[in-house]
C-alpha cells in the first residue's frame, strides 16, 4: 500500500475514533445533575463543595448551550434556553470574575465553557479552557481524567502531536490502568511525527494489552503495525501481522497485499494462494483481477482453474469476450487438455482474430482431436489470412492433415511450400514427401493386384 493511503487510513481512524469522545466528556463534566453525583463519588481527593449559586449558574448555562444535554425524566421535553452559547460564554465569564470562587467551582466553570466553546467550534478556545481547569488547586481525578483526555484528543486533531502526547502521558499517569484506545492513538501520533520506532513499539503495546485484559483486538491496531513495518521495510512481520490480521478481518486489501508481500519475498506459490483466496471470497469483481489471475494460474500450471474464472467471468458479464480474453481461455483449455471446450473457444477467437494465428490454433487443435478434416479447412483459412508468426510450419501441419485424409497430392504441395518457406524443414518435409510417393505407388500396386483378380 501506498505511504498516503497508510497515512490517512491510520490517521482517520484515530482521529475518528477521538473526536466525539471530547462532546461526551466534555458534557460529562458539566451534566449537573446525576453526572456531577456521580462524579462526587468516584473522586478519590477532597475538593471543596460546590454551592447552590454557582449550581444554578452552571444549569442555566447548561440549558443555553445544550438543552438537550440537560438530564431529565423520559419523555419530558427539554428545558427552554434563556440564551445562545454566546450567551452562556458571556455569563460563565462573568461569573469567573466573582470573589469567594473555590478550585472547584473554578474547575467546573472552565469545564462549562469548553463544553460552549467546543459548540461553537472555537478549538482554541476550547484548549484553554480544559488547560485552565487543570491550573485549578484540587479537583476530582475524574475531571483531570476527563480533561486530559480532551486536550489530547483536541490537540491531536489540531495535527500538535507533540503536545498531544504529552497529555497522554500524563492521562495516563493517572489512570494507571493501560488502556488499548488511548496507546494506539499516541502510536498514530508519533507515526504523523516519523517516528515510527516509538509509533511501532506503542502499536505492539496496544496488541499486548488488549491480551492482557482480554478484549477484542480492532482491526486498525492491527493494521498499524502492518503500516509501520512496510515503512522500516520489515517484509517477514508485514507478512506476519498480515497472515494474523486477515483471520479475523478477511479482506481485499489485506489478501492483496499480502499476495504483494509474499511475492517480495520469492514465495510464488504463497502469493497465488493469496489471491486465489481473495477470489474465493468474492474480492475479485473486475475484469483485469480475473484476467491476471487466470495468466497467474496458467503460469502455475494450473489450467483448468484459469478456463473456470474466465468462464464465469464472461456469463457474468464482467470479462469482455474479444479476442485477448477469449485466446486466453481457449490456451487454459488447451493446456488443460479439455479439448472440445479448446476448439469452441479457438472458434469463438477466431471470430475476432485479424490475422491467421488464431485459425492456425485451432487448426492444430482440431487435429489433435483428428478432425482433420476441419483441421485442413483451418489451415487454410489461416494462410488467407496471413501475418504468420511462422507460415511455414502452418503449412507442414497442414500436410500432416491432408497425408491423415490421403489426399496425396495436396500433401505433398503442403509440403513443399514448407520447404520453400524455410529451408529448416526441407528434412523432415522430404522424409514425408518419399512417404507419401511410396504409399501411393503401394496403393496403386494392390489397385492393380485387384483388378486383375478380378479379370480373372
Amino acid at each position: 500500500m501506498q505511504l498516503k493511503q497508510s497515512i490517512s487510513l491510520a490517521v482517520s481512524l484515530a482521529v475518528l475514533w477521538a473526536l466525539p469522545l471530547i462532546v461526551g466528556e466534555a458534557g460529562s463534566g458539566i451534566s449537573l445533575g446525576d453526572t456531577v453525583q456521580a462524579e462526587e463519588k468516584k473522586k478519590t481527593r477532597k475538593v471543596p463543595a460546590m454551592r447552590e449559586k454557582t449550581y444554578k449558574v452552571l444549569s442555566e448555562a447548561q440549558v443555553m448551550i445544550d438543552p438537550e444535554s440537560v438530564p431529565r425524566e423520559e419523555g419530558e421535553p427539554a428545558p427552554e434556553p434563556t440564551g445562545t452559547p454566546q450567551d452562556a460564554v458571556r455569563l460563565l465569564q462573568k461569573t469567573l470574575t466573582q470573589k469567594g470562587l473555590n478550585s472547584y467551582e473554578m474547575a467546573q466553570i472552565w469545564n462549562t465553557l469548553a463544553f460552549a466553546y467546543y459548540t461553537l467550534e472555537d478549538i482554541p478556545q476550547t484548549i484553554n479552557a480544559y488547560e485552565q481547569i487543570l491550573k485549578q488547586g484540587t479537583i476530582t481525578e475524574a475531571l483531570e481524567l476527563a480533561s486530559l483526555r480532551a486536550l489530547f484528543q483536541l490537540y491531536y486533531s489540531e495535527e500538535q502531536y507533540e503536545k498531544a502526547i504529552t497529555y497522554i502521558d500524563r492521562w495516563q499517569a493517572l489512570k494507571g490502568t493501560p488502556d488499548a484506545n488511548v496507546t494506539f492513538i499516541k502510536a498514530t501520533a508519533y507515526y504523523q511525527m516519523g517516528n515510527y520506532r516509538e509509533s511501532l513499539k506503542q502499536a505492539v503495546q496496544v496488541e499486548e494489552i488488549a491480551i492482557a485484559q482480554e478484549k477484542t483486538i480492532k482491526e486498525n491496531w492491527w493494521y498499524l503495525q502492518v503500516v509501520l513495518y512496510n515503512e522500516m521495510n520489515d517484509v517477514d512481520n508485514v507478512i506476519r501481522v498480515l497472515e494474523t490480521l486477515i483471520v479475523h478481518y478477511p479482506k481485499k486489501q489485506y489478501w492483496m497485499h499480502l499476495a504483494g508481500m509474499y511475492s517480495e519475498k520469492g514465495r510464488e506459490d504463497a502469493s497465488l494462494s493469496a489471491y486465489y483466496a481473495a477470489y474465493v471470497q468474492g474480492f475479485l469483481v473486475k475484469e483485469s483481477e480475473l484476467v491476471s489471475l487466470a495468466q497467474r494460474l496458467l503460469g502455475a500450471t494450473n489450467p483448468y482453474e484459469a478456463s473456470q474464472i474466465l468462464e464465469k467471468g464472461f456469463d457474468a458479464g464482467v470479462v469482455e469476450e474479444n479476442e485477448k480474453n477469449i485466446k486466453l481461455l481457449a490456451t487454459a483449455y488447451t493446456l488443460a487438455q479439455e479439448m472440445n471446450s479448446a476448439i469452441d473457444a479457438w472458434r469463438d477467437a477466431a471470430k475476432y482474430s485479424e490475422d491467421g494465428e488464431t485459425h492456425y490454433r485451432l487448426a492444430q487443435a482440431l487435429a489433435q482431436e483428428d478432425r482433420h478434416k476441419e483441421a485442413v479447412d483451418a489451415y487454410a483459412d489461416a494462410q488467407k489470412k496471413g501475418d504468420l508468426k511462422n507460415p511455414a510450419d502452418v503449412a507442414f501441419w497442414k500436410g500432416i492433415s491432408e497425408m491423415q485424409l490421403e489426399r496425396w497430392d495436396t500433401a505433398t504441395k503442403s509440403f513443399r511450400d514448407a520447404i520453400k518457406l524455410d529451408k529448416k524443414k526441407e528434412k523432415q518435409a522430404r522424409q514425408y514427401i518419399r512417404y507419401i510417393a511410396g504409399e501411393k505407388n503401394r496403393q496403386e500396386e494392390l489397385r492393380k493386384m485387384l483388378e486383375e483378380a478380378v479379370g480373372e
